[in-house]
């Protein structure tokens, strides 16, 4: 547990303040491009996530599930292969994805940004080695410098000239650069592996892998290529319908809200996952519940006051323009929906440590098959009623999963409807300020968050007090090293 604590500490405060300097280059960017340039880099964003996802065949999991980088060299030589094959299509399908996406620059993107497929690919599979080992020091380390270097670019490109290109340009170099990083203490081992791949007689242990293993690596790799569709549908099938400027417009919504949101469920997935494959089976149970207590009771009376407060400020951010009452609508939604979000995400490595990752994929082709259908028959419907429609189906799906993993972790479902019925409770004043508050009158809005605020952090501590002095004696038990 003190090693979890620890890297949690890492991973979580170098995340702050990356996610901090991120958030104010974003700002800058949005008062300074249109919603449409926006809403394409986003998509082809996802469009290279979705490959590299596809790539790697989730020889990154394999890695961790097993507890042993023996599969190193094997993941390698594949996913040279197939990062390169998926390059190639990606450069091809080009003039089609601008085509369905209503837009020429995602064409230029694509023609240019086709090989970032094979970076992005890469490094997925040397954090995985890293993640094996809890060296999250160094990961937090290379992640920042990421960001710090992308963010001192993209200003002193700005200074020659305003041209939202040169974001893009700047953010995957910066992966480069992490890559790099993270490479360095594995660099003779990478480079031997790397000229052993163009090997042929190396290819045997890889067709072994594949012959023992196969079941796995599709079932793994299946649900989590759906996923990226399913959690991303506003972006990647909504954008089949609505022009860019729409998705430009939730993609501003959707930053607003995840940045603290995404923060948090990204340390927490990036430490839980290799924490939770290390845990003996008959723990299991106990570690999940005693995860979702700690989301419920102290996670999410922060992130609806955050949600509450982006109602009455987001103005001041980005300026007055006029779409801000769909940015306020796609705000409120974001912000009950992350609620599940911050459970669900860690949690679905459950499966995978399970071994049982066909459970997920069933889910994720039920999942993806409603949105697709819902999405087909309603898409002529007005934007935001449908950005809804959505979220009201994606934390449906997520009560479905939850049933799944705890009958994984062979624990009855009441436990997690009886802990997270109580957090609606606690914080059904908050809930009710953040959906049906007026933003137009500030002094009242901050008056009543500060009166529900307290209400509902006095009822949680009077009833879990124990919980949180859990939490804190342990937090200080694990020194920042």
């Amino acid at each position: 547990m003190t090693k979890t604590i620890n890297s949690l500490k890492w991973v979580f405060f170098s995340t702050v303040l990356r996610r901090f300097m991120s958030f104010l280059l974003f700002l800058y960017i949005v008062r300074l491009f249109s919603r449409a340039e926006l809403g394409v880099y986003r998509e082809f964003a996802l469009i290279l996530t979705f490959a590299s996802v596809t790539a790697i065949f989730s020889f990154n999991v394999f890695i961790i599930v097993e507890r042993s980088k023996k599969y190193f060299n094997q993941g390698l030589q594949f996913i040279l292969l197939s990062s390169i094959v998926l390059s190639v299509v990606l450069f091809a399908l080009r003039s089609f994805l601008a085509e369905q996406y209503q837009h020429h620059d995602l064409y230029l993107y694509i023609q240019y940004g086709f090989w970032l497929v094979i970076p992005e690919t890469l490094k997925r599979l040397v954090k995985s080695t890293h993640e094996l080992d809890m060296n999250f020091k160094l990961l937090s380390v290379a992640e920042t410098i990421n960001v710090v270097f992308y963010c001192l670019l993209c200003i002193i490109l700005f200074t020659i000239d305003q041209k939202f290109y040169y974001f893009i340009i700047a953010f995957y170099l910066g992966n480069i650069v992490e890559l790099a990083i993270i490479s360095y203490p594995i660099r003779k081992n990478l480079v031997k592996c790397i000229f052993d791949c163009l090997k042929l007689k190396y290819f045997t242990p890889l067709v072994q892998v594949f012959k023992t293993n196969f079941s796995f690596l599709t079932l793994s790799t299946a649900p989590t290529v759906l996923n990226i569709i399913t959690s991303d549908a506003p972006v990647l099938l909504l954008g089949l319908f609505y022009f860019p400027s729409y998705i430009g417009v939730y993609f501003i919504a959707s930053q607003l809200v995840t940045s603290p949101i995404s923060l948090i469920a990204h340390s927490l997935s990036q430490v839980l996952f290799p924490a939770l494959s290390l845990t003996e089976r008959e723990q299991l149970p106990l570690k999940v519940h005693d995860y979702i207590k700690h989301v419920i009771y102290i996670l999410w009376m922060p992130i609806l006051v955050f949600g509450i407060l982006l109602k009455y400020f987001t103005h001041i951010m980005i300026g007055f323009h006029e779409d801000l009452a769909l940015i306020y609508a796609i705000i409120v939604i974001l912000t009950i929906k992350s609620l599940f979000f911050l459970i669900i995400n860690p949690l679905s490595a459950i499966p995978n440590v399970c071994k049982k990752p066909e459970y997920e994929l069933f889910w994720s082709i039920g999942s993806l098959l409603s949105i697709c259908t819902m999405v087909y028959f309603f898409h002529g419907i007005d934007f935001v009623y449908l950005v809804y429609l959505l979220a009201f189906l994606s934390i449906v799906g997520m009560y479905f999963f939850m049933f799944i993993v705890y009958k994984l972790i062979k624990m009855p479902m009441k436990y997690f409807w009886i802990l997270s019925g109580k957090g609606i409770i606690y914080n059904m004043p908050l809930i009710l300020l953040l959906v049906f508050g007026d933003n137009s009158n500030l002094w009242l809005g901050m008056t009543l968050l500060v009166f529900f605020t307290t209400i509902s952090g006095y009822s949680m501590y009077r009833s879990e007090k124990e919980l949180y002095f859990s939490l804190l004696k342990r937090f200080k038990a694990a020194p920042l090293s």
